[in-house]
């Protein structure tokens, strides 16, 4: 009899990975009769939680809250101690579904005393992770931050690393909905140092993958950050802030860059050959030596620093130069229609066959610039250019 049922828990687990609940449900139940005519009530209370999951799976809080309870019963009643905490963390869970905040915190409290009681660190995190999710639930984020705080501490003595990255994460948004950025970033400081590890040391070289499964959030938690000399070909920062951040020498070939907000960034020597630069945000950044060959259109480089930076063949329609530092960039064979140049020092820049049709010239400098004809800076004077 007992194989019998045996086979119907694992039948009903293939069943619920297979999101068949109700079917789950049957082949639970029928275990659970067997194991009753048995009188076996540790497994008769493991089949009781696992109809409490499906249960919950069809949104039957009512139902599942009842097998959780039975579980609970019959663990206490045969000393089955990992029966009861299992039983009482899935009573939390059910309790914070149905708003029922207190009484998560209760169950999770008790799972936690179990834990701790015998010893089982995994236990004690989730136990952890749980309870703080009912505090914050409830809106009492210092509890919240009190769990945290324990989970990140329990594991990094075990060494867990997920659960560190998780606590940290949690830890970082916590402090950050209440204000405390300082705070904030300490933690967003640690999950950054964990991304640079992983990045050098493993063989994934995605590093906003990486980023993201530490949790950090690409679009805001890089800026001002220290990302130099990294690889970061074909990543995908499109829309990110990265302001004020140090990305000199990075590699960002075919990355896809499309309205990130780069202003006031160091980009010095970067490379961007082929990168999606589209709308982007470049006001103030230091782009000087750094390989722009790819596509601009409409970005933003008002004051940016591009001495020596190489733009040849750049798709630079309607972009905005103005007060760009642009001595001694080479613009050959560049797509330039547009361009506002105004104020901008291009002195000694190489513009040849250029396309410098529509350019907004007032106050730009060209002394010493190669590939101009004649022709052309009388046109380019008669704009406001000028080249004393």
């Amino acid at each position: 009899m007992t194989p019998q049922a045996n086979d119907l828990i694992k039948q009903g687990i293939s069943q619920y990975q297979a999101r068949e609940f109700e079917a789950a449900l049957e082949s639970w139940g029928q275990a659970l009769s067997l194991y009753r005519e048995i009188d076996d009530k540790r497994r008769s209370g493991a089949a009781l939680g696992n109809m409490g999951v499906a249960y919950e799976a069809l949104g039957d809080l009512a139902r599942a809250i009842d097998c959780y309870q039975q579980h609970l019963v019959l663990a206490r009643e045969i000393g089955d101690r990992r029966g009861e905490a299992n039983a009482l963390g899935n009573l939390g869970n059910a309790c914070c579904a149905q708003s029922n905040f207190d009484g998560a915190i209760e169950y999770q409290q008790q799972r936690l005393a179990i834990a701790r009681e015998t010893g089982d660190n995994r236990g004690e995190e989730e136990a952890l992770g749980n309870l703080a999710l009912a505090f914050d639930a409830k809106g009492d984020l210092p509890g919240a931050l009190q769990c945290y705080h324990q989970q990140l501490e329990l594991a990094r003595a075990s060494s867990d690393d997920r659960i560190e990255r998780h606590a940290l994460k949690n830890l970082k948004l916590a402090y950050k909905y209440l204000a405390n950025y300082e705070q904030a970033n300490y933690y967003r400081q640690q999950q950054l140092a964990i991304v640079r590890q992983l990045f050098l040391s493993q063989e994934n070289n995605d590093f906003v993958q990486l980023a993201e499964m530490v949790g950090l959030n690409p679009v805001e938690d890089f800026a001002g950050e220290d990302l130099s000399n990294f690889d970061l070909q074909y990543a995908d920062f499109a829309g990110a802030n990265l302001r004020n951040a140090n990305l000199s020498g990075v590699d960002f070939t075919l990355a896809d860059l499309s309205g990130a907000l780069l202003s006031g960034a160091l980009l010095i020597n970067a490379t961007l050959c082929n990168a999606n630069l589209r709308d982007s945000e470049l006001n103030d950044a230091d782009l000087s030596g750094a390989d722009l060959r790819t596509k601009l259109p409409r970005a933003n480089l008002e004051n940016a620093n591009l001495t020596n930076a190489n733009l040849s063949s750049a798709y630079l329609p309607n972009a905005n130069l103005a007060g760009a530092n642009l001595q001694g960039a080479d613009f050959r064979n560049s797509d330039m229609s547009g361009v506002n140049l105004s104020g901008a020092n291009l002195n000694g820049a190489d513009l040849s066959r250029a396309d410098l049709k529509n350019i907004v010239v007032k106050n730009a400098k060209f002394a010493g610039c190669l590939g101009l004809s004649e022709g052309l800076k009388i046109e380019l004077m008669e704009g406001g250019g000028i080249f004393e």
